[in-house]
């Protein structure tokens, strides 16, 4: 039987506490609970799960589930669904990608060889490691409910799993699952399961473009340049990897792993191996993005036996890492004052605001593409909700 929700409660603001969680998060945790706890005595619940969480949220602010979360309702969400994560595992799922991922015994042998499989027609590695991840949640919600070995898994449990990934995006929800399924299709066509389950693994539909991608204007990215200090060893990194991201639209994995050997300073280009797709890329060193690199390699990088060009300047020296870029792109922002209402404030909306500049200067598409990593123009296409001025000019007049 699950122990009470008042000390699950206990218990997980204690481990929040234990791991820094500011105090802000602390006192919203607190009302949130508070509120759970009368909700849960007034309508005579006794046991808490992911059901009761989200009826709460329904009844108490107005949450419809399966819909994109206001800003108030995330936090709320989210401490639903690390309340049920702890009271099924004692600890709230892990959400870094960068770890090993932990797949029970029962699961395992299954595991090593769909995973093998995948690497076999070609997945490539980055994507890997979100299939682990998607599996690995799904391994800890099924060991929650006392499922510890692949045929005793049935449809009720891969139902329950979905409504356990509330707190996430649809798209989430929509990836994890088409794991799910891929998984399981696996397990039954290799003989570790009995029953083929994939026709009751439900998919969870999203449409990738009914939001405009977050772009800023050239103006705006200018003005955010001017807000780096570039006479001090931080700013001057700083700045070669903005340049990185506003001049040539570099994902962030691809900055933190380019080395020395990747730019031709005699023909000037960087050629890499993309992070995200595998694929290759080589792009023009244009000149102001290699000044700035060179401005960072003499005067700002501390001395590192890393091959790696952009580093850390606080110990342990080592290269960065592709979540330190959100809060050096979002205090930029901030700095500079820029409009960011309805906008994302991470390195991503740069790369956003470059193909959206190129838009604008009639760039081909399959040009963008290419800049861009692109293996498919389809992708690309995104982009073209975010072109303003060429949308006006599609308008009919109202007769």
């Amino acid at each position: 039987m699950k122990q009470d929700i008042r000390a699950t409660i206990g218990q997980l603001l204690e481990w929040v506490s234990v791991r820094g969680y500011c105090d802000s998060y602390k006192i919203h945790y607190k009302s949130t609970t508070n509120q759970l706890i009368r909700f849960m005595d007034a309508n005579g619940i006794i046991g808490f799960n992911t059901s009761v969480g989200l009826r709460f949220l329904r009844e108490q602010y107005g949450f419809v589930p399966h819909s994109k979360p206001k800003r108030s309702d995330s936090f709320r969400l989210r401490t639903m669904q690390m309340l049920s994560e702890f009271q099924l595992h004692g600890v709230p799922l892990p959400r870094n990608r960068n770890r090993e991922y932990v797949v029970p015994i029962g699961f395992r042998t299954a595991t090593e060889r769909f995973l093998a499989h995948r690497r076999f027609i070609g997945i490539v590695e980055r994507n890997m490691s979100t299939v682990s991840l998607y599996l690995e949640r799904f391994f800890s919600y099924l060991n929650g409910c006392g499922v510890t070995e692949v045929p005793a898994i049935t449809i009720p449990h891969i139902h329950g799993f979905l409504l356990f990934l509330t707190g996430f995006t649809n798209q989430t929800k929509n990836h994890t699952m088409r794991t799910v399924r891929q998984f399981l299709g696996f397990c039954f066509s290799n003989g570790y399961h009995p029953t083929d389950l994939t026709a009751g693994v439900p998919s969870v539909h999203y449409n990738r473009r009914s939001t405009i991608p977050s772009a800023y204007s050239y103006e705006d990215v200018m003005k955010l340049m001017t807000f780096v200090d570039r006479a001090n060893p931080v700013g001057k990194r700083d700045y070669a990897v903005l340049m990185l991201l506003t001049r040539l639209g570099f994902r962030c994995g691809d900055i933190c792993d380019l080395r020395f050997k990747n730019i031709n300073w005699e023909r000037n280009i960087i050629s890499i191996t993309q992070h995200k797709t595998g694929e290759p890329l080589t792009l023009p060193l244009l000149e102001d993005v290699g000044l700035a690199i060179i401005d960072y390699l003499k005067f700002g990088r501390p001395r590192c036996d890393s091959d790696v060009i952009f580093i850390r300047h606080r110990a342990p020296i080592g290269p960065l890492v592709s979540k330190s870029f959100y809060d050096m792109v979002s205090g930029y922002i901030g700095k500079a004052g820029l409009r960011v209402q309805g906008k994302k404030r991470g390195p991503h909306a740069l790369r956003h605001s470059l193909a959206s500049r190129l838009l604008e200067e009639n760039v081909p598409l399959p040009v963008i593409s290419a800049i861009l990593g692109h293996a498919d123009t389809n992708t690309t296409a995104d982009y073209l909700s975010i072109d303003i001025e060429k949308l006006r000019r599609c308008v009919l007049e109202v007769c």
